[in-house]
Protein backbone atom coordinates (compact mmCIF):
# COMPACT_ATOMS: atom_id res chain seq x y z
CA UNK A 1 0.00 0.00 0.00
CA UNK A 2 1.43 3.45 -0.88
CA UNK A 3 2.60 5.49 2.16
CA UNK A 4 -0.15 8.12 1.84
CA UNK A 5 -2.86 5.50 1.61
CA UNK A 6 -1.39 3.69 4.60
CA UNK A 7 -1.47 6.74 6.84
CA UNK A 8 -4.97 7.68 5.66
CA UNK A 9 -6.13 4.19 6.53
CA UNK A 10 -4.51 4.47 9.94
CA UNK A 11 -6.11 7.85 10.59
CA UNK A 12 -9.51 6.52 9.55
CA UNK A 13 -9.16 3.46 11.76
CA UNK A 14 -8.13 5.56 14.74
CA UNK A 15 -10.59 8.39 14.19
CA UNK A 16 -13.13 6.83 16.53
CA UNK A 17 -10.44 6.17 19.14
CA UNK A 18 -8.38 9.31 19.50
CA UNK A 19 -9.87 12.21 21.39
CA UNK A 20 -8.39 15.54 20.30
CA UNK A 21 -5.76 17.16 22.49
CA UNK A 22 -7.01 19.90 24.75
CA UNK A 23 -5.94 23.05 22.89
CA UNK A 24 -2.98 24.84 24.43
CA UNK A 25 -3.05 22.80 27.64
CA UNK A 26 0.48 22.10 28.85
CA UNK A 27 -0.15 21.85 32.56
CA UNK A 28 1.76 18.63 33.24
CA UNK A 29 4.71 16.61 31.96
CA UNK A 30 4.31 16.29 28.17
CA UNK A 31 1.11 18.29 28.00
CA UNK A 32 -2.42 16.91 27.52
CA UNK A 33 -2.54 13.56 29.34
CA UNK A 34 1.18 13.12 28.71
CA UNK A 35 0.61 12.83 24.97
CA UNK A 36 3.24 15.33 23.82
CA UNK A 37 0.74 16.67 21.28
CA UNK A 38 -0.57 20.26 21.01
CA UNK A 39 -3.09 22.01 18.73
CA UNK A 40 -0.77 24.94 17.93
CA UNK A 41 0.03 26.18 14.44
CA UNK A 42 2.63 28.54 13.06
CA UNK A 43 5.55 26.81 14.76
CA UNK A 44 9.08 27.45 13.46
CA UNK A 45 11.19 25.01 11.48
CA UNK A 46 14.46 26.87 11.89
CA UNK A 47 15.33 28.59 15.16
CA UNK A 48 18.19 29.46 17.44
CA UNK A 49 19.64 32.27 19.57
CA UNK A 50 19.41 34.65 16.62
CA UNK A 51 16.44 33.29 14.66
CA UNK A 52 12.72 33.10 15.47
CA UNK A 53 13.53 33.85 19.09
CA UNK A 54 10.88 35.54 21.23
CA UNK A 55 13.11 35.52 24.33
CA UNK A 56 15.60 33.48 26.31
CA UNK A 57 16.48 33.63 30.01
CA UNK A 58 19.10 32.04 32.18
CA UNK A 59 17.74 29.57 34.73
CA UNK A 60 19.35 27.17 37.19
CA UNK A 61 19.84 23.56 36.13
CA UNK A 62 17.33 20.74 36.38
CA UNK A 63 16.14 17.88 34.23
CA UNK A 64 12.45 18.69 34.74
CA UNK A 65 10.26 20.19 32.02
CA UNK A 66 8.27 23.47 32.16
CA UNK A 67 4.50 23.63 32.63
CA UNK A 68 2.09 26.50 31.91
CA UNK A 69 -0.87 28.23 33.58
CA UNK A 70 -2.28 31.40 32.03
CA UNK A 71 0.52 33.96 31.94
CA UNK A 72 2.81 31.83 34.13
CA UNK A 73 5.54 29.31 33.38
CA UNK A 74 6.48 27.04 36.28
CA UNK A 75 9.81 25.22 36.57
CA UNK A 76 11.89 23.48 39.20
CA UNK A 77 15.65 23.54 39.73
CA UNK A 78 18.29 22.14 42.04
CA UNK A 79 21.20 23.56 44.00
CA UNK A 80 23.52 21.73 46.38
CA UNK A 81 21.27 21.82 49.43
CA UNK A 82 18.15 23.49 48.09
CA UNK A 83 15.34 22.84 45.64
CA UNK A 84 13.85 25.78 43.78
CA UNK A 85 10.44 26.43 42.23
CA UNK A 86 10.33 29.32 39.76
CA UNK A 87 7.55 31.27 38.05
CA UNK A 88 8.29 33.18 34.84
CA UNK A 89 6.19 35.56 32.78
CA UNK A 90 5.20 33.87 29.52
CA UNK A 91 5.43 37.02 27.40
CA UNK A 92 8.89 38.13 28.50
CA UNK A 93 10.53 35.30 30.42
CA UNK A 94 10.94 37.66 33.36
CA UNK A 95 11.34 35.87 36.69
CA UNK A 96 8.25 36.67 38.77
CA UNK A 97 9.28 34.73 41.86
CA UNK A 98 11.31 31.82 43.10
CA UNK A 99 10.95 29.80 46.27
CA UNK A 100 13.53 27.53 47.84
CA UNK A 101 13.09 24.58 50.14
CA UNK A 102 15.88 22.92 52.08
CA UNK A 103 16.91 19.36 51.38
CA UNK A 104 15.54 17.37 54.32
CA UNK A 105 17.88 14.40 53.83
CA UNK A 106 20.38 13.01 51.34
CA UNK A 107 19.26 9.87 49.54
CA UNK A 108 21.73 7.77 47.60
CA UNK A 109 20.92 8.73 44.00
CA UNK A 110 22.90 7.92 40.86
CA UNK A 111 25.17 10.73 39.68
CA UNK A 112 23.42 11.07 36.30
CA UNK A 113 20.10 12.06 37.86
CA UNK A 114 18.85 14.08 40.84
CA UNK A 115 15.89 14.88 43.06
CA UNK A 116 14.56 17.61 40.73
CA UNK A 117 13.86 15.35 37.74
CA UNK A 118 10.04 15.26 38.16
CA UNK A 119 8.19 18.08 36.38
CA UNK A 120 5.61 20.28 38.15
CA UNK A 121 1.88 20.15 37.54
CA UNK A 122 -0.57 23.06 37.71
CA UNK A 123 -4.35 23.42 38.02
CA UNK A 124 -4.25 26.70 36.09
CA UNK A 125 -3.42 28.76 39.16
CA UNK A 126 -1.56 26.84 41.85
CA UNK A 127 1.54 24.76 41.19
CA UNK A 128 2.50 21.40 42.71
CA UNK A 129 6.08 20.12 42.81
CA UNK A 130 7.78 16.96 44.05
CA UNK A 131 11.38 16.51 45.15
CA UNK A 132 12.51 13.04 46.23
CA UNK A 133 14.54 14.35 49.17
CA UNK A 134 11.73 16.50 50.59
CA UNK A 135 8.26 15.57 49.31
CA UNK A 136 5.30 17.40 47.78
CA UNK A 137 4.92 21.18 47.96
CA UNK A 138 2.20 23.49 46.63
CA UNK A 139 2.45 27.23 45.89
CA UNK A 140 -0.07 29.80 44.72
CA UNK A 141 0.39 31.60 41.41
CA UNK A 142 2.07 34.38 43.41
CA UNK A 143 4.48 32.08 45.20
CA UNK A 144 2.80 31.71 48.59
CA UNK A 145 3.31 28.28 50.09
CA UNK A 146 -0.06 26.55 50.48
CA UNK A 147 1.12 23.29 52.06
CA UNK A 148 4.00 20.85 52.26
CA UNK A 149 3.87 17.06 52.66
CA UNK A 150 7.05 15.26 53.69
CA UNK A 151 7.55 11.89 51.97
CA UNK A 152 10.20 9.20 52.04
CA UNK A 153 12.90 8.26 52.52
CA UNK A 154 12.83 6.33 49.26
CA UNK A 155 15.01 3.51 47.97
CA UNK A 156 15.22 4.29 44.28
CA UNK A 157 18.88 4.56 43.33
CA UNK A 158 18.22 6.09 39.91
CA UNK A 159 15.77 8.59 41.38
CA UNK A 160 12.01 8.76 41.50
CA UNK A 161 11.29 10.43 38.17
CA UNK A 162 7.49 10.24 38.10
CA UNK A 163 5.85 13.67 37.89
CA UNK A 164 2.69 14.40 39.88
CA UNK A 165 -0.65 14.23 38.06
CA UNK A 166 -3.85 16.19 38.81
CA UNK A 167 -7.42 14.89 38.53
CA UNK A 168 -9.93 17.46 39.76
CA UNK A 169 -9.10 18.04 43.43
CA UNK A 170 -6.90 14.95 43.65
CA UNK A 171 -3.11 15.01 43.26
CA UNK A 172 -1.57 11.65 42.37
CA UNK A 173 2.06 10.58 42.70
CA UNK A 174 3.69 7.27 41.76
CA UNK A 175 6.38 6.18 44.24
CA UNK A 176 7.94 3.02 42.83
CA UNK A 177 11.12 1.87 44.58
CA UNK A 178 13.24 -1.17 45.47
CA UNK A 179 10.98 -2.03 48.41
CA UNK A 180 7.59 -0.61 49.40
CA UNK A 181 6.27 0.85 46.13
CA UNK A 182 2.95 2.70 46.28
CA UNK A 183 0.60 5.09 44.47
CA UNK A 184 -0.39 8.11 46.55
CA UNK A 185 -3.45 10.37 46.33
CA UNK A 186 -3.67 13.63 48.29
CA UNK A 187 -6.15 16.50 48.46
CA UNK A 188 -4.72 19.23 46.25
CA UNK A 189 -6.14 21.94 48.53
CA UNK A 190 -4.78 20.68 51.84
CA UNK A 191 -2.03 18.16 51.06
CA UNK A 192 -3.79 15.57 53.24
CA UNK A 193 -3.54 11.96 52.16
CA UNK A 194 -6.74 10.58 50.58
CA UNK A 195 -5.54 7.06 49.92
CA UNK A 196 -2.37 5.05 49.41
CA UNK A 197 -2.35 1.95 47.23
CA UNK A 198 0.56 -0.39 47.94
CA UNK A 199 2.14 -2.00 44.88
CA UNK A 200 3.54 -5.39 45.98
CA UNK A 201 6.32 -6.85 43.82
CA UNK A 202 6.53 -3.64 41.76
CA UNK A 203 10.19 -2.63 41.84
CA UNK A 204 11.73 0.60 40.58
CA UNK A 205 10.14 2.34 37.61
CA UNK A 206 10.51 5.91 36.34
CA UNK A 207 7.30 6.65 34.47
CA UNK A 208 4.56 9.26 34.86
CA UNK A 209 1.01 7.83 34.87
CA UNK A 210 -1.79 8.89 32.53
CA UNK A 211 -5.59 9.03 32.81
CA UNK A 212 -8.22 6.79 31.22
CA UNK A 213 -10.37 7.10 29.19
CA UNK A 214 -9.49 10.81 28.88
CA UNK A 215 -8.87 13.95 30.92
CA UNK A 216 -12.46 15.16 30.59
CA UNK A 217 -14.11 12.24 32.39
CA UNK A 218 -11.29 10.16 33.86
CA UNK A 219 -12.13 6.99 35.77
CA UNK A 220 -8.77 5.31 36.12
CA UNK A 221 -5.09 6.12 36.36
CA UNK A 222 -2.82 3.89 34.25
CA UNK A 223 0.63 3.01 35.58
CA UNK A 224 3.48 1.41 33.63
CA UNK A 225 5.76 -0.32 36.14
CA UNK A 226 8.23 -3.16 36.43
CA UNK A 227 6.69 -6.32 34.97
CA UNK A 228 3.11 -5.01 35.28
CA UNK A 229 0.76 -2.42 33.84
CA UNK A 230 -1.88 -1.46 36.39
CA UNK A 231 -5.12 0.50 36.30
CA UNK A 232 -6.45 2.01 39.54
CA UNK A 233 -9.76 3.64 40.39
CA UNK A 234 -9.10 7.35 40.85
CA UNK A 235 -11.56 7.76 43.69
CA UNK A 236 -10.51 4.80 45.83
CA UNK A 237 -7.17 3.53 44.57
CA UNK A 238 -8.61 0.04 44.14
CA UNK A 239 -7.19 -2.07 41.32
CA UNK A 240 -9.34 -2.02 38.18
CA UNK A 241 -7.16 -4.41 36.18
CA UNK A 242 -3.57 -5.57 35.85
CA UNK A 243 -1.47 -7.00 33.02
CA UNK A 244 1.85 -8.75 33.65
CA UNK A 245 4.78 -9.77 31.48
CA UNK A 246 5.61 -6.32 30.07
CA UNK A 247 9.28 -5.81 30.93
CA UNK A 248 11.12 -4.21 33.83
CA UNK A 249 12.43 -0.82 34.88
CA UNK A 250 10.44 1.29 32.39
CA UNK A 251 11.62 4.88 31.94
CA UNK A 252 9.48 5.86 28.97
CA UNK A 253 6.07 7.03 30.15
CA UNK A 254 2.92 5.42 28.73
CA UNK A 255 0.94 7.01 25.90
CA UNK A 256 -2.75 6.53 25.16
CA UNK A 257 -4.52 6.73 21.80
CA UNK A 258 -8.19 6.13 22.46
CA UNK A 259 -8.33 2.69 24.04
CA UNK A 260 -4.89 1.63 22.80
CA UNK A 261 -2.17 2.00 25.43
CA UNK A 262 1.52 2.03 24.50
CA UNK A 263 4.12 1.08 27.10
CA UNK A 264 7.82 0.42 26.69
CA UNK A 265 10.50 -1.22 28.81
CA UNK A 266 14.09 -1.30 27.50
CA UNK A 267 16.42 -4.28 27.26
CA UNK A 268 18.48 -3.94 30.44
CA UNK A 269 20.75 -6.92 29.83
CA UNK A 270 21.69 -7.66 26.25
CA UNK A 271 24.03 -10.39 27.51
CA UNK A 272 23.26 -12.79 30.38
CA UNK A 273 24.92 -11.51 33.56
CA UNK A 274 27.38 -13.69 35.48
CA UNK A 275 26.08 -15.85 38.29
CA UNK A 276 26.50 -14.72 41.88
CA UNK A 277 29.00 -17.53 42.37
CA UNK A 278 31.15 -16.05 39.60
CA UNK A 279 30.97 -12.59 41.18
CA UNK A 280 31.83 -13.98 44.59
CA UNK A 281 34.79 -15.92 43.23
CA UNK A 282 36.27 -12.67 41.92
CA UNK A 283 35.28 -10.21 44.65
CA UNK A 284 34.34 -11.96 47.93
CA UNK A 285 37.69 -11.49 49.68
CA UNK A 286 36.49 -12.52 53.15
CA UNK A 287 34.51 -15.53 51.92
CA UNK A 288 31.29 -14.65 53.76
CA UNK A 289 29.05 -15.11 50.72
CA UNK A 290 28.23 -11.42 50.44
CA UNK A 291 29.85 -8.53 48.58
CA UNK A 292 30.46 -5.13 50.16
CA UNK A 293 31.04 -1.87 48.32
CA UNK A 294 34.73 -2.09 49.24
CA UNK A 295 35.02 -5.63 47.89
CA UNK A 296 33.65 -4.79 44.44
CA UNK A 297 36.43 -2.18 44.25
CA UNK A 298 36.86 -0.58 40.85
CA UNK A 299 34.43 -2.84 38.98
CA UNK A 300 31.30 -1.56 37.24
CA UNK A 301 29.31 -2.56 40.33
CA UNK A 302 30.69 0.19 42.54
CA UNK A 303 28.85 2.98 40.67
CA UNK A 304 25.57 1.06 40.79
CA UNK A 305 25.87 -0.50 44.23
CA UNK A 306 22.87 1.38 45.60
CA UNK A 307 20.72 -0.34 42.96
CA UNK A 308 22.22 -3.82 43.39
CA UNK A 309 21.79 -3.74 47.17
CA UNK A 310 18.05 -4.29 46.98
CA UNK A 311 17.38 -4.62 50.72
CA UNK A 312 19.66 -1.71 51.63
CA UNK A 313 21.70 -3.60 54.23
CA UNK A 314 25.05 -2.45 52.83
CA UNK A 315 25.99 -5.66 51.05
CA UNK A 316 25.11 -7.56 47.89
CA UNK A 317 23.67 -10.97 48.71
CA UNK A 318 22.65 -13.92 46.51
CA UNK A 319 19.03 -12.91 47.20
CA UNK A 320 19.70 -9.35 46.00
CA UNK A 321 21.34 -10.65 42.84
CA UNK A 322 18.46 -13.07 42.19
CA UNK A 323 15.92 -10.24 42.48
CA UNK A 324 17.91 -8.00 40.12
CA UNK A 325 18.56 -10.75 37.59
CA UNK A 326 14.95 -11.89 37.62
CA UNK A 327 13.69 -8.40 36.90
CA UNK A 328 16.28 -7.32 34.37
CA UNK A 329 16.92 -10.51 32.42
CA UNK A 330 13.75 -11.48 30.56
CA UNK A 331 12.41 -11.60 27.04
CA UNK A 332 9.46 -9.31 27.73
CA UNK A 333 11.28 -6.04 27.09
CA UNK A 334 10.24 -3.77 24.24
CA UNK A 335 7.20 -1.87 23.10
CA UNK A 336 3.69 -3.18 23.78
CA UNK A 337 0.42 -1.98 22.25
CA UNK A 338 -2.40 -2.92 24.62
CA UNK A 339 -6.11 -2.67 23.89
CA UNK A 340 -8.16 -1.64 26.93
CA UNK A 341 -11.72 -2.95 27.09
CA UNK A 342 -14.47 -0.36 27.54
CA UNK A 343 -16.73 -3.07 28.95
CA UNK A 344 -14.49 -4.11 31.81
CA UNK A 345 -12.88 -7.11 30.15
CA UNK A 346 -9.21 -7.99 30.42
CA UNK A 347 -6.74 -5.85 28.44
CA UNK A 348 -5.14 -7.55 25.45
CA UNK A 349 -1.73 -7.15 23.85
CA UNK A 350 -2.26 -6.22 20.20
CA UNK A 351 1.39 -6.32 19.19
CA UNK A 352 4.90 -6.38 20.62
CA UNK A 353 7.96 -4.74 19.02
CA UNK A 354 11.67 -5.03 19.92
CA UNK A 355 13.67 -3.10 17.34
CA UNK A 356 15.28 0.25 18.15
CA UNK A 357 12.96 0.85 21.11
CA UNK A 358 13.76 3.82 23.36
CA UNK A 359 15.63 3.59 26.62
CA UNK A 360 14.48 6.94 28.07
CA UNK A 361 12.28 9.02 25.68
CA UNK A 362 8.54 8.44 25.73
CA UNK A 363 6.84 7.63 22.42
CA UNK A 364 4.38 9.76 20.50
CA UNK A 365 1.18 9.14 18.55
CA UNK A 366 0.37 12.00 16.18
CA UNK A 367 -2.08 12.13 13.27
CA UNK A 368 -2.41 8.36 13.15
CA UNK A 369 1.32 7.59 13.23
CA UNK A 370 3.36 6.18 16.13
CA UNK A 371 6.86 7.62 16.64
CA UNK A 372 9.75 6.63 18.87
CA UNK A 373 13.43 7.59 19.03
CA UNK A 374 16.51 5.80 20.30
CA UNK A 375 20.01 7.28 20.02
CA UNK A 376 19.04 9.45 17.06
CA UNK A 377 17.22 6.62 15.27
CA UNK A 378 13.57 7.46 14.59
CA UNK A 379 10.98 4.79 13.85
CA UNK A 380 7.42 5.37 12.64
CA UNK A 381 4.87 2.58 12.92
CA UNK A 382 1.20 1.84 12.32
CA UNK A 383 -0.24 2.17 15.84
CA UNK A 384 -2.87 -0.53 15.26
CA UNK A 385 -0.67 -3.23 13.77
CA UNK A 386 2.93 -2.35 14.62
CA UNK A 387 3.88 -2.37 10.93
CA UNK A 388 7.07 -0.40 10.39
CA UNK A 389 6.65 2.58 8.08
CA UNK A 390 10.17 3.99 8.26
CA UNK A 391 13.34 3.85 10.34
CA UNK A 392 16.11 6.37 9.83
CA UNK A 393 18.68 8.62 11.49
CA UNK A 394 18.29 12.24 12.45
CA UNK A 395 21.91 12.90 11.49
CA UNK A 396 25.21 11.04 11.23
CA UNK A 397 26.27 9.22 14.35
CA UNK A 398 24.07 8.18 17.24
CA UNK A 399 23.36 11.18 19.46
CA UNK A 400 21.81 10.32 22.79
CA UNK A 401 18.21 11.43 23.28
CA UNK A 402 16.80 11.86 26.79
CA UNK A 403 14.00 14.35 26.02
CA UNK A 404 10.71 12.97 24.71
CA UNK A 405 9.45 14.06 21.26
CA UNK A 406 6.54 16.49 20.97
CA UNK A 407 4.34 17.37 17.99
CA UNK A 408 2.04 20.01 16.53
CA UNK A 409 1.50 21.89 13.27
CA UNK A 410 2.39 18.78 11.19
CA UNK A 411 5.85 18.77 12.79
CA UNK A 412 7.63 16.53 15.28
CA UNK A 413 10.34 18.05 17.49
CA UNK A 414 13.14 15.87 18.90
CA UNK A 415 15.89 17.29 21.12
CA UNK A 416 19.19 15.46 21.55
CA UNK A 417 21.34 15.48 24.67
CA UNK A 418 24.08 17.46 22.90
CA UNK A 419 21.73 20.37 22.12
CA UNK A 420 20.51 19.60 18.60
CA UNK A 421 16.78 19.95 17.95
CA UNK A 422 15.46 18.06 14.93
CA UNK A 423 12.28 19.18 13.19
CA UNK A 424 10.53 16.44 11.25
CA UNK A 425 7.79 16.73 8.69
CA UNK A 426 5.22 14.47 10.32
CA UNK A 427 3.99 11.41 8.47
CA UNK A 428 4.69 7.71 8.07
CA UNK A 429 7.61 8.55 5.76
CA UNK A 430 8.78 11.49 7.89
CA UNK A 431 11.60 13.69 6.70
CA UNK A 432 14.08 15.87 8.60
CA UNK A 433 13.29 19.50 7.75
CA UNK A 434 15.99 21.10 9.90
CA UNK A 435 18.56 20.53 12.64
CA UNK A 436 18.86 23.46 15.05
CA UNK A 437 21.86 23.74 17.35
CA UNK A 438 21.30 25.36 20.76
CA UNK A 439 24.79 24.53 21.97
CA UNK A 440 23.85 23.14 25.40
CA UNK A 441 22.71 19.84 26.82
CA UNK A 442 18.96 19.18 26.63
CA UNK A 443 17.48 16.84 29.22
CA UNK A 444 13.98 18.31 29.45
CA UNK A 445 11.17 17.58 27.01
CA UNK A 446 10.06 20.62 24.96
CA UNK A 447 6.65 22.24 25.44
CA UNK A 448 4.25 23.73 22.87
CA UNK A 449 1.74 26.39 23.87
CA UNK A 450 -0.17 28.98 21.79
CA UNK A 451 2.08 28.75 18.75
CA UNK A 452 5.29 28.92 20.79
CA UNK A 453 7.95 26.25 21.23
CA UNK A 454 9.67 26.26 24.63
CA UNK A 455 12.98 24.45 25.07
CA UNK A 456 14.93 24.11 28.29
CA UNK A 457 18.67 23.61 27.92
CA UNK A 458 21.14 23.15 30.74
CA UNK A 459 21.26 26.84 31.65
CA UNK A 460 18.49 28.56 29.67
CA UNK A 461 14.83 28.53 28.74
CA UNK A 462 14.07 29.53 25.14
CA UNK A 463 10.79 30.75 23.67
CA UNK A 464 10.70 30.33 19.89
CA UNK A 465 7.43 31.91 18.95
CA UNK A 466 4.92 32.72 16.30
CA UNK A 467 5.18 32.57 12.55
CA UNK A 468 8.62 32.19 11.05
CA UNK A 469 10.41 35.24 9.73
Amino acid sequence: MPPLNRVLAAVTALSTLISPAVAEDWSRFRGPNGSGVAASTGLPVEFGPDKNLAWSVEIPFARSSPVFAGDRIFLTAIKTDQFTTLALDRKSGERLWHREIERSRTDEIYKATDSATPSPVTDGSNVYVFFQETGLVSYTANGEKRWELSLGPFRNFYGIAASPVLVGDTLLLLCDQAMGSYLLAVDKNTGKELWRQNRPARLESYTTPILYPNTTSPRQILVSGTMWVDAYDIGTGESAWTLDGVGSGPISSPVLAGNILFVNAPDHAAEPPPSFAELAKEHDSDGDGRLTRAEVGESWMVNHFGFLDVDGDGSLSPEDWSTISGAMVNDNWGLFAIRISDTGGDPQVLWHYQQSVPYIPSPLVYDGVFYMVKDGIVSSLDPQTGELYKRGRLLKGSPEVYASPVAADSKVYIATLDGQVAVLEAGPDWEVLAMNDLGEEIHASPAIVDGHLYIRTRDKLYDFGGQEE
